[in-house]
């Protein structure tokens, strides 16, 4: 079984003579080129991502399994993987994380129990067939196009964020929807965007889909992830939880996303939904804990089961009641979703530093005056 998926990793089986760089796209394609550098794909392998450096460091120094979707287009990726080789900072196929040309010569995705993996169209070819969402798939001197399915559906985004299970079999992480099924991933985090995806034909189209491939990362998809309401009635404070994604609002083990209420008197806290730790309130924190088999708190690669499962699924409202101190005119509610990438004391258990991925990231946010 495991000879069989690595001969379905079919890109790293071939020479990378005529292995197109990101860089390389730079020469037609400037726009995509310029924010897929920012983007979280390029940004993917541990040359360029210290969360995925610091968790290897921490949990594999010697095999790489993860490079499978963090620096996919290795040539001897399957040597990395096992640890027969380690990681070249000096190959571009390597850094370079997932590439344009590695998204775009995905044929077709392989579904196994594990986790899904993406099937390699690619056989060496100077002039190789790039797949998308294409109206009229056209030929370049660069490449050939065709259009394909798993494009439109988002079925490509899935040979990565499907799902994951660690080598004990427990699953760590899960990006569908509670449906078992795929979400709108493309559209919604390629948003349409004026201009064109070519600089030699710039008639050719009016917009394009948009290679930031923002969410977690940005305050923008943040703020319209999730929507908050309030109502207040006899003492009691009602607060609606509702979640805007195609998929469950904690989707990787590491995050940590909370709401945090407060009730003001003449610019004065008087009550709180929590005091130190946002998971004191059960209800308005988001956090996935795992657990060793001796029961101890563990990183992903060793969890047999959850020590702790708080999450939200797809287009799901949560309504909390809270019993709070009798308001009166001039008194003010406020409840602000707020987003940290990395739970701040994991970031602090692994020494992560960007200032990037240890700030908040403030989402939606909504207020609530007495008259």
């Amino acid at each position: 079984m495991k000879y069989l998926l690595f001969l379905l990793i079919g890109i790293s089986l071939y020479s990378s003579t005529s292995y197109p760089s990101s860089e390389s796209c730079n020469e037609c394609h400037e726009n995509i080129y310029r924010e897929h550098t920012a983007s979280m794909h390029h940004n993917s392998s541990l040359f360029k991502d210290e969360v995925h450096a610091k968790v290897k460091e921490a949990t594999s120094k010697d095999s790489y399994k993860c490079a499978i979707c963090h620096m996919p287009a290795a040539t001897n990726l399957r040597s990395i993987m096992s640890g027969e080789k380690q990681p070249d900072a000096n190959d571009y196929r390597q850094t370079d994380g997932v590439s344009c040309f590695y998204c775009h010569q995905i044929s077709k995705i392989y579904d196994s129990k594990a986790h899904k993996i993406n099937f390699s169209n690619y056989k060496g070819d100077n002039k190789p067939v790039v797949f998308g969402n294409l109206k009229k798939p056209y030929e370049s001197n660069e490449h050939e196009s065709q259009d394909n399915e798993i494009y439109k559906n988002s079925e490509v985004c899935m040979g990565c964020h499907s799902h994951k299970q660690n080598a004990k079999g427990f699953e760590v992480c899960n990006t569908k929807n509670q449906y078992d099924k795929t979400s709108d991933c493309i559209g919604c985090h390629m948003t349409r965007t004026a201009g064109t995806v070519d600089k030699q034909n710039k008639g050719m189209r009016k917009d394009y889909a948009s290679h930031n491939f923002l969410g977690v990362h940005s305050e923008e998809m943040v703020k319209k992830a999730v929507k908050l309401e309030l109502s207040y009635k006899d003492s009691v404070l009602e607060l609606t939880i509702n979640n805007r994604m195609g998929h469950s609002i904690i989707t990787h083990p590491m995050r940590l996303k909370f709401v945090k209420t407060t009730i003001t008197r003449d610019k004065q806290v008087i009550w709180s939904n929590f005091n130190e730790s946002p998971i004191e309130d059960t209800e308005a924190s988001f956090i996935i804990l795992f657990k060793d088999a001796d029961g101890k708190t563990s990183m992903p690669s060793d969890a047999v089961e959850y020590k702790l499962n708080r999450n939200l699924k797809a287009s799901q409202t949560k309504i909390i009641k809270y019993k709070v101190p009798k308001l009166q005119k001039g008194d003010e509610i406020k409840s602000v979703w707020i987003s940290y990438i990395v739970n701040p004391k994991i970031a602090k258990k692994l020494d992560i530093k960007s200032a990037n991925i240890v700030k908040p990231y403030m989402g939606d946010e909504v207020s609530l005056y007495i008259y």
